[in-house]
């Protein structure tokens, strides 16, 4: 269950989101896992996408960014550890875990794109 999933985002990496959401209220951001064109389920990569409502089946995670609900389907939770992190160094967003490195050039798709 994603339910235990928490996630920090980094003070370098709070202003980036921001500004790059098309928001008005609260925004719904999906970290997904992303497998198109990888031919194998366990080779997909970490992205954020933006949405506008929070699919029915989604867990929300637990994230201390103001403005913003991470969301994230349960069936892909396995891909994860319970404690992620997003962080912003060298001009880009990364999405790690206090073990390892999940995405070094992590994707944020905002609604307008």
């Amino acid at each position: 269950m994603v339910t235990s999933m928490n996630l920090q985002v980094k003070k370098e990496a709070r202003q980036v989101i921001l500004d790059s959401l098309a928001v008005t209220g609260e925004a719904i951001v999906e970290i997904e896992h992303d497998t198109d064109g990888c031919g194998c389920v366990v080779s997909g990569v970490a992205r954020l996408v933006q949405l506008v409502e929070k699919p029915e089946k989604y867990e929300t995670l637990t994230s201390d960014l103001e403005g913003v609900t991470f969301v994230m389907d349960p069936q892909v939770s396995v891909f994860f550890d319970t404690d992620i992190i997003i962080d912003h160094q060298n001009g880009r967003l990364q999405l790690k875990s206090p073990n390892e490195m999940l995405n070094p050039r992590l994707k944020l798709v905002p609604l307008s794109a």
